[in-house]
């Protein structure tokens, strides 16, 4: 009788045990299923910045204003928030938000989410879906290396006649393009032709090119460049092998991109280097220790990341060389702040009198 009694209780566990597993192994496949972002908008976050591994926006959880507080991991499905830790009370999981956001228990969590899987049919998950696929590709296309042996002399040569106007078609003069050896002619792999930049490091070696797509039409500016692969900027400052040469008697003067080195080089100014970037990473950090002996100026791009970009490095800086900043403060007609290869020679030479 008692070996009947323990029998019906291993066998309660058991089958308990089992509807538990059966349970979890849902659960996961619902937290596999959903979108990311389909999830976290209809829970009431708006994404303000998408990375191929990361969601960024601000919290809704304790409706806080930074706008990266809040980062969602599409490849661990997990979630953080950086100011107030809202991830401490119900977990990082899929499960842990919907709970913290809608401040209800674990299963009316699961049915949400079961509710929010089920829909798919429904025409907002159906756009959703679709326009995910065409970010998809386009990030899948903005991470596209081109081929390492692009980045040799022998090549870079043969491709230098074939440059394209589209350069010129922004007013930088021929001489100022065949300085910085703009080259021509790459096709990449959707068959859209590309210009070439060679990147030097700072003894004049060839260490990558980024390939320009020449359509006028193309408006997202990462989506405009391809890099060789492998190629890590933190071990290059553009035009560092020029610019050097002056600063026994000049600061360096450092900005964002390739075309605003050109166009202040076009203004007659070439003490100027590019962090291809907002920011300034440790290798570069420690190029500026090595070569910019009167300090650095930074000249960067007038928008948000600019802005904030120019504040980070000045603060990290401050106390270890000599460093001071210009801040651009002009627009487009549409509000649009501009960057110095938008500047005319005036304003430019208003910006960095002190520094050429």
């Amino acid at each position: 009788m008692q070996t009947a009694q323990k029998a019906m209780k291993m066998n309660f566990y058991l089958e308990k045990e089992k509807r538990w597993q059966e349970f979890r192994q849902k659960v996961q496949v619902l937290k596999d299923m959903v979108d990311p972002r389909y999830l976290l908008e209809s829970l009431g976050f708006v994404i303000l910045r998408e990375t191929p591994k990361e969601l960024r926006g601000t919290c809704a959880i304790h409706g806080g204003d930074n706008t990266t507080a809040f980062r969602f991991n599409k490849t661990t499905r997990s979630w953080v928030c950086f100011t107030h830790h809202c991830h401490d009370m119900n977990g990082k999981d899929i499960v842990g938000l919907i709970k913290s956001v809608r401040s209800c228990t674990f299963s009316e969590a699961v049915e949400y989410l079961s509710e929010l899987v089920g829909h798919v049919d429904h025409p907002s998950y159906v756009e959703l879906k679709q326009r995910r696929e065409r970010d998809t590709f386009k990030s899948n296309y903005l991470i596209k290396k081109s081929k390492s042996r692009w980045t040799n002399e022998k090549t870079l040569e043969q491709f230098k006649p074939t440059r394209s106007k589209y350069f010129n078609e922004f007013g930088y003069s021929n001489e100022t393009l065949d300085h910085f050896e703009i080259a021509g002619g790459y096709v990449d792999s959707h068959g859209f032709l590309r210009d070439i930049i060679p990147i030097r490091d700072a003894d004049g070696k060839l260490r990558a090119c980024s390939m320009r797509d020449i359509r006028l039409d193309v408006d997202d500016e990462d989506f405009k460049y391809i890099l060789t692969k492998d190629f890590s900027k933190d071990t290059v400052l553009y035009n560092l092998h020029n610019a050097k040469k002056y600063t026994e008697e000049l600061p360096l003067v450092i900005v964002e991109g390739f075309k605003s080195v050109w166009r202040l080089y076009d203004y007659g100014i070439k003490n100027v280097v590019a962090c291809m970037g907002a920011e300034l990473t440790p290798g570069q950090v420690q190029l500026l220790y090595r070569h910019a002996v009167h300090g650095v100026i930074l000249f960067f791009d007038n928008d948000k990341a600019g802005v904030s970009g120019t504040f980070k490095v000045y603060e990290e800086l401050k106390k270890k060389m000599n460093i001071s900043f210009e801040l651009i403060t002009e627009v487009d007609e549409n509000g649009k702040g501009l960057d110095p290869s938008d500047l005319s020679k005036e304003l430019v030479y208003d910006y960095l009198r002190g520094y050429i």
